[in-house]
């Protein structure tokens, strides 16, 4: 088991047609087994943090529904009654404690470019975060607004994406700022009279490390050319100022390798995925990788890369990293069972969110976003739905618990005014930049 970090632990305090609806009797059966490894887990973790957790426990002792779950599972097996035909239960389901933040992206197609440009705009993605909290009893959205909001140690970070337009290209980028400070877009330095495009896509937001995609469309000499990267940073790394126009530059030491997360001991992995691999396209560094969003959970990808002092453009591809990933990268990332057992009883779930306290379980299903108590009688609607975007895909989420929920609450409601368009500043020189 991996020891959190300081900053990790800091951070966990603030924390269709269906053949079959709700929890079948071996859904519940795995969770009842999952939790108590969980708790098996956790005695083994040091005295300050065991003494930190045993609010945590606790709760989950004296919320959690035991005695419901055992009495329908006991009741089920002696009279031989199917779990979907026991709908009524005498001990309510778990009520949720937690709230959820989640950051979605949505990819779009760009317009076709005019003034004669032979260059096409590169895809682009804009981004919405939403907070999902009990109220009064009642789970509801609170919050949403454009951007990914994140929480950073004691703080709110705000990830919004850029638009920089001029009459030869386009550029659209990242910047990370805290959620109380206003945006400062970066400054330019255009190639003269050439055109050019560019696109940086954040594809996971986690604790302290985000991923993110590059993209760009320029000219090498009088030919034209593409170029891809993809790199994992912190937080704080996004936030540097950096040159946006990466071919043929060095390779950029603004970013974190897989070695500096999980140390020299993947040298050996990563020699095994070159050897897997046809080794065609180029080599396997450790530099170059990302966070890539599977069902159920997040997974590490090691990228492929040109050969150093090789003439081809720089490009990647994915191959699979044989480690999970570190709490330090990726906490609360565990689901309440198996993703076999969730696509059991939803079989058009496409993803599957846990909270930590094991009393929220959110389903991705349908273009839609369904959120579960856990003890809910078989075949009963969701707590809330919510509608997703064409396309959208999962970036973050992030959980409170505990007071953190009515702070969060509070934060994210001035952090998220809704936006009806973009924000457009244009610089003296006419170049105009849309923060969406």
């Amino acid at each position: 088991m991996n020891t959190p970090e300081p900053d990790d632990f800091e951070k966990d305090l603030e924390d269709g047609p269906l053949k079959q609806k709700g929890f079948t009797s071996k859904l519940q059966h795995d969770i009842e087994n999952t939790i108590r490894q969980k708790e098996r887990t956790k005695s083994k973790l040091r005295p300050i943090l065991l003494f930190a957790g045993i609010g945590i426990v606790l709760t989950g002792v004296f919320v959690f529904p035991w005695q419901s779950l055992h009495t329908q599972s006991e009741a089920a097996a002696l009279e031989g009654t199917p779990m979907e035909a026991m709908a009524v239960s005498t001990v309510p389901p778990t009520p949720i404690s937690t709230a959820l933040l989640i950051g979605l992206r949505t990819e779009h197609e760009p317009a076709p470019s005019g003034s004669g440009r032979v260059l096409s705009p590169l895809p682009y993605s804009t981004y919405r975060t939403m907070l999902i909290a009990p109220v009064r009893g009642q789970l509801q959205k609170t919050a949403e607004g454009t951007g990914i909001l994140m929480p950073y140690k004691q703080n709110f970070w705000k990830i919004d994406s850029l638009t920089h337009t001029t009459n030869t290209g386009e550029s659209h980028y990242l910047s990370a700022h805290l959620a109380d400070q206003p945006v400062k877009p970066e400054k330019f330095v255009d190639p003269p009279d050439k055109e050019f495009n560019r696109a940086e896509t954040l594809l996971f937001a986690g604790n302290q490390y985000i991923s993110v995609a590059e993209s760009e469309e320029a000219w090498d000499g009088n030919a034209p050319y593409k170029a891809n990267r993809i790199w994992v940073r912190t937080l704080m790394q996004l936030k540097e100022a950096r040159t946006m126009q990466f071919y043929k530059k060095p390779v950029d030491k603004n970013h974190v390798s897989i070695m500096d997360v999980y140390g020299t001991s993947v040298t050996s992995d990563l020699a095994n995925i070159s050897n897997l691999a046809d080794n065609s396209f180029g080599e396997i560094s450790g530099q170059s990788w990302t966070v890539q969003r599977e069902p159920g959970r997040w997974v590490g990808k090691v990228a492929e890369t040109p050969r150093a002092g090789s003439a081809a453009h720089d490009g990647y591809v994915l191959r699979d990293f044989p480690r999970e990933l570190p709490d330090k990268v990726s906490n609360h990332d565990d689901l309440c069972c198996s993703w076999g057992n969730i696509k059991a009883s939803w079989p058009l779930a496409t993803d599957a969110l846990t909270s930590p306290m094991n009393d929220m379980l959110v389903i991705f299903e349908e273009g839609k976003l369904k959120f579960y108590s856990y003890g809910q009688a078989p075949g009963s609607e969701p707590q809330l739905t919510l509608a997703l975007q064409p396309g959208e895909q999962l970036v973050m989420a992030q959980w409170a618990t505990d007071h953190y929920v009515q702070e969060w609450i509070d934060k994210v409601d001035r952090y998220l005014p809704a936006a009806s368009g973009p924000v457009v500043v244009e610089d003296l020189a006419g170049a105009r930049t849309a923060v969406r």
